[in-house]
Protein backbone atom coordinates (compact mmCIF):
# COMPACT_ATOMS: atom_id res chain seq x y z
CA UNK A 1 0.00 0.00 0.00
CA UNK A 2 2.83 2.37 0.84
CA UNK A 3 4.42 1.54 -2.52
CA UNK A 4 1.27 2.66 -4.33
CA UNK A 5 1.13 5.91 -2.37
CA UNK A 6 4.82 6.57 -3.09
CA UNK A 7 4.31 5.83 -6.79
CA UNK A 8 1.32 8.18 -6.95
CA UNK A 9 3.35 10.90 -5.24
CA UNK A 10 6.25 10.43 -7.70
CA UNK A 11 3.86 10.72 -10.64
CA UNK A 12 2.30 13.83 -9.11
CA UNK A 13 5.72 15.45 -8.62
CA UNK A 14 6.73 14.62 -12.21
CA UNK A 15 3.51 16.20 -13.47
CA UNK A 16 4.12 19.30 -11.36
CA UNK A 17 7.64 19.64 -12.79
CA UNK A 18 6.31 19.19 -16.34
CA UNK A 19 3.61 21.83 -15.79
CA UNK A 20 6.20 24.24 -14.42
CA UNK A 21 8.32 23.69 -17.54
CA UNK A 22 5.31 24.36 -19.73
CA UNK A 23 4.62 27.62 -17.90
CA UNK A 24 8.20 28.75 -18.47
CA UNK A 25 8.45 27.50 -22.05
CA UNK A 26 5.26 27.09 -24.06
CA UNK A 27 7.14 25.37 -26.88
CA UNK A 28 7.91 22.44 -24.56
CA UNK A 29 4.19 21.72 -24.31
CA UNK A 30 3.77 21.68 -28.08
CA UNK A 31 6.86 19.52 -28.56
CA UNK A 32 5.47 16.94 -26.15
CA UNK A 33 1.84 16.93 -27.32
CA UNK A 34 2.17 18.22 -30.87
CA UNK A 35 2.88 14.85 -32.48
CA UNK A 36 0.74 13.65 -35.35
CA UNK A 37 -1.87 11.07 -34.47
CA UNK A 38 -1.47 7.50 -35.60
CA UNK A 39 -2.72 6.74 -39.10
CA UNK A 40 -4.98 3.96 -37.81
CA UNK A 41 -6.83 6.34 -35.48
CA UNK A 42 -7.19 8.90 -38.25
CA UNK A 43 -8.53 6.27 -40.65
CA UNK A 44 -10.96 4.93 -38.02
CA UNK A 45 -12.23 8.44 -37.25
CA UNK A 46 -12.75 9.18 -40.94
CA UNK A 47 -14.60 5.88 -41.37
CA UNK A 48 -16.91 6.70 -38.45
CA UNK A 49 -17.54 10.15 -39.87
CA UNK A 50 -18.38 8.76 -43.31
CA UNK A 51 -20.65 6.11 -41.80
CA UNK A 52 -22.53 8.69 -39.77
CA UNK A 53 -22.95 10.93 -42.82
CA UNK A 54 -24.23 7.94 -44.81
CA UNK A 55 -26.79 7.11 -42.12
CA UNK A 56 -28.01 10.72 -42.00
CA UNK A 57 -28.57 10.87 -45.75
CA UNK A 58 -30.02 7.36 -46.08
CA UNK A 59 -33.58 8.64 -45.59
CA UNK A 60 -33.21 11.06 -48.49
CA UNK A 61 -32.15 8.31 -50.90
CA UNK A 62 -35.62 6.90 -51.48
CA UNK A 63 -36.46 5.83 -55.06
CA UNK A 64 -39.46 8.16 -55.37
CA UNK A 65 -37.50 11.35 -54.74
CA UNK A 66 -37.11 12.08 -58.47
CA UNK A 67 -40.81 11.58 -59.18
CA UNK A 68 -42.70 14.77 -59.92
CA UNK A 69 -46.07 15.62 -58.43
CA UNK A 70 -47.37 16.23 -61.95
CA UNK A 71 -46.41 12.94 -63.67
CA UNK A 72 -49.99 11.90 -64.29
CA UNK A 73 -52.86 13.69 -66.08
CA UNK A 74 -54.34 15.00 -62.83
CA UNK A 75 -51.85 17.77 -61.99
CA UNK A 76 -52.69 20.02 -59.13
CA UNK A 77 -52.27 23.76 -59.42
CA UNK A 78 -49.60 23.87 -56.79
CA UNK A 79 -47.45 21.29 -58.56
CA UNK A 80 -47.87 23.12 -61.86
CA UNK A 81 -46.91 26.46 -60.35
CA UNK A 82 -43.85 24.94 -58.70
CA UNK A 83 -42.59 23.74 -62.09
CA UNK A 84 -42.56 27.20 -63.63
Amino acid sequence: MIDCIALARIIQLENDVRHAQWRRNEDAFYREYGRDSLALFTWFGNALDAGYAWLKTKKADRPDIGRSACDSDSCSGQAASARM
